[in-house]
């Protein structure tokens, strides 16, 4: 036996009332004993023991949708989450420009701006990042990771030009009255040639940034997370470094399906299994149906609230019924879980009908065992739910929109369908075994957050929403533990503090159970280990 952990407030996650006195990881990194404090001491006698001290001990969190791949970018950029005019956007790259002393070779790349909190109420352009630099590219990614914004260098040296024309389902914006682009960019297939061009003039190296990236997550209580629109850069770079044992913390990779899925599954096949090689795996396929709700491009199948676009607008999908299906019937023929990316109603429904008729049509006699996920469900309705109980679908949702955009899905929804976004409590009364995700790096995986919005619904403004949507903790705290477990059919060995389970656990400062629910944002991870080892200690 290895560690012993006793005096501790341990949460096992198998039933709300349950805990013991201690608990002992063996030296192969599983759970051997929970249980009386006398009888672990019989049992691990002369191994190391923690004394907690009164701390809290969970399960280690799941994040069940996120982009690891991109989590690099985070430690290399402009981070624009707190700025509240285009001013201050231009200030703060102004200071990051002369901190890291580039040069014309290089690149300034801004993170998470957001227009809903800028005072101008709009996206900055060309003309507004060009009073930083001319000379030196600059790309702003906006916090949904759908918009962009570039300077006129960045467009010219991604080739935007008056003769692009916008890809199906984007647009880049033009100045009033002429096709030149004004440096605005919506939606995916418009700005990855942008994007692109950034990343190739950034040091962002996965061997160089790794550990860094994973510690992104450990700090904030994760041991498994997810690459959720996994290219063929990261397929090749994430399988070697897992060869290489540079990989601390799991990570579940989705091939998505605008690169070549047929090829990743192939040449990385020794990763497509249950099983983590070097703490990497393929765990499905991925494709995305829609854009985002507080940027109004997420498909709705009613309006939005009167805006520029026009009466009667509702966005509109990326990929037509048939694309959907094809993509979908591959996955339950190859026996591959299929997630889905599907913010509005109207995505969701695409979703749901394709995805029943390729199983329906499907003659792989082990797609009962698959489980399809439907990530974000902002807008899902009650009745969706109920046909994602048919489908065995997982929902995995994004309550921190609550309080990031809450007052923005008031303000685009209006009160009746604003008010039940992330509608949490349909999904637990539809019997789904429901997800939390933060989308890092949309937000931080800070999935104690997470918790707190679904159980305290709160806006920025000081709003509550449907207080019927909301959820109790523990019900909360099954969304990052078990319920993750289970969405990526892994129930046997993680999501809960049980003999012969893997030894991932958080340590808490406080007890998410025991505090006030509006407290409950305030908890601090003070520790975070992997499979018995510590990969994150404040």
């Amino acid at each position: 036996m290895k560690t012993l952990y006793f005096n501790g407030d341990f949460v096992p996650m198998t039933v709300a009332e349950d805990s013991f006195e201690a608990l002992v990881v063996a030296n192969d990194g599983t759970i051997a004993f929970v249980g009386p404090l006398s009888e672990a001491r019989s049992l691990a006698a002369g191994c190391s023991e923690i004394d907690l001290e009164g701390k809290t001990v969970l399960p280690g969190f799941i994040d069940p949708h996120g982009h690891f791949g991109i989590t690099n970018n985070l430690l290399v950029t402009a981070d624009l989450s707190r700025c509240e005019s285009i001013e201050e956007i231009l200030e703060t790259l102004r200071v990051f420009l002369r901190e890291n002393n580039l040069g014309p070779d290089g690149v300034v790349v801004g993170m998470n701006y957001d227009h809903n909190n800028l005072k101008e109420g709009r996206h900055p352009n060309k003309f507004d990042l060009d009073q930083v630099a001319k000379d030196i590219p600059i790309a702003l990614l906006h916090v949904s990771c759908h918009m962009m914004a570039a300077n006129s260098l960045m467009l010219e040296i991604a080739d935007i030009t008056e003769a692009s024309e916008d890809p199906e389902g984007s647009r880049y914006a033009r100045v009033e009255g002429s096709r030149e682009p004004n440096g605005y960019i919506e939606e995916t297939a418009a700005l990855l040639p942008v994007y692109y061009a950034a990343l190739a003039r950034l040091d962002s190296s996965y061997d160089r940034l790794i550990e860094d990236m994973q510690v992104v997550y450990s700090s904030r209580g994760v041991t498994t997370c997810q690459e959720g629109a996994t290219d063929e850069a990261m397929c090749a770079a994430f399988t070697r470094l897992a060869d290489e044992g540079r990989m601390g913390i799991d990570v579940v990779m989705y091939p998505m399906s605008s690169y070549n899925v047929a090829g990743m599954l192939h040449d990385y096949a020794a990763f497509v299994s249950g099983d983590y090689r070097g703490h990497v795996r393929i765990g499905g396929v991925k494709t995305v149906l829609d854009g985002s709700p507080q940027g109004r491009t997420a498909w709705m199948s009613q309006p939005y609230e009167l805006g520029e676009e026009g009466e009667g607008f509702c966005s509109h999908g990326f990929k037509s019924d048939e694309e959907v299906y094809e993509f979908a019937r591959m996955a339950v023929d190859s026996g591959h879980d299929f997630l889905a990316h599907a913010n509005g109603d109207a995505a969701a429904d695409q979703a749901l009908r394709c995805y029943a008729k390729a199983y329906a049509d499907s003659e792989n006699p082990a797609k009962a065992t698959l489980r399809p996920v439907l990530i974000h469900c902002q807008t899902t309705r009650r009745d969706q739910f109920e046909q994602m109980a048919a489908l065995n679908m997982v929902p995995s949702m994004f309550p921190s929109h609550i309080w990031y955009w809450g007052d923005v899905h008031l303000k685009n929804f209006g009160t009746q369908r604003g008010m039940r976004v992330s509608a949490v409590r349909d999904a637990l009364e539809c019997g789904l075994p429901f997800t939390f995700h933060t989308d890092c790096p949309v937000l931080l995986p800070n999935m104690i957050e997470a918790v707190w919005c679904s159980v305290n619904r709160k806006t920025k403004r000081g709003v509550t929403l449907a207080e019927d949507q909301a959820v109790e903790v523990f019900s909360a705290l099954e969304a990052i533990t078990i319920n993750g477990a289970y969405q990526y059919h892994e129930e046997d060995r993680k999501g809960t503090l049980e003999v012969g389970k893997l030894a991932d656990l958080v340590i808490l400062d406080k007890n998410p159970l025991k505090v006030d629910p509006m407290d409950i944002r305030a908890i601090e991870v003070l520790e975070t280990i992997k499979e018995g080892e510590t990969v994150f200690k404040r």
